[in-house]
């Protein structure tokens, strides 16, 4: 009895040693040559983007596939930026960037606001009170004008100039929009924004 267990032991030792002997034979990948010049271009939101290049019909990953030389533009223009390949990808590469007007207006809400959005309200809570919400919004453009989308809803939300919204008390459930006026720049139109509100 023991020399069967002792056997079977052996026999599941050289079990597990084979795939790793058969895994440390297999040859490492061959590494694509990242080289050469390329285009690509976006449109202005005044902060750093993920490029998407495109190498042999595949998009690349940065971080992944390729890595930024130095400090990525974020202002209007033409801009020239190396990268260098990793991962998969070896060399070094040179793309022509281009920022263009962006078309609509570039704006940025306060962290917390952002995540009181998205995270949304409950009108089991709004029953019997009402709410008040300052958007906190930041935008390199003037802002004109915060106005409700839609009568009906004109009757549960209302908005100041200033940006604080109320949410009033026996809201129903629905989405409610925000929009946002703001004056076009240098590097934006001008033209609206839309900041929704959930209440469920």
């Amino acid at each position: 009895m023991f020399n069967l267990k002792k056997a079977m032991a052996v026999a599941m030792t050289v079990a597990l040693m084979v795939p790793s002997t058969a895994f440390a034979a297999t040859t490492s990948p061959a590494k694509n040559a990242l080289s050469g010049n390329y285009t690509i271009s976006s449109q202005y939101t005044g902060q750093d983007e993920v490029l998407k290049i495109t190498v042999n019909g595949k998009e690349l990953v940065e971080g992944t596939d390729f890595v930024i030389v130095g400090e990525q533009p974020t202002a209007l223009g033409s801009h020239t930026l190396q990268i260098k390949g990793t991962g998969l990808y070896e060399g070094d590469a040179t793309i022509t960037y281009t920022i263009t007007k962006a078309n609509k207006p570039v704006f940025k809400l306060n962290r917390k606001v952002e995540k009181k959005l998205a995270k949304g309200f409950k009108a089991k809570s709004l029953k019997k009170k009402s709410k008040k919400i300052k958007l906190k919004l930041k935008s390199d453009g003037k802002i004109v004008a915060y106005t409700v989308k839609g009568k009906k809803a004109q009757k549960w939300v209302k908005v100041s100039k200033k940006g604080v919204v109320t949410l009033m008390k026996g809201i129903k459930k629905g989405t409610y929009k925000i929009r946002v006026k703001i004056k076009g720049t240098d590097n934006f139109k001008k033209g609206f924004r839309t900041i929704k509100i959930v209440v469920k």
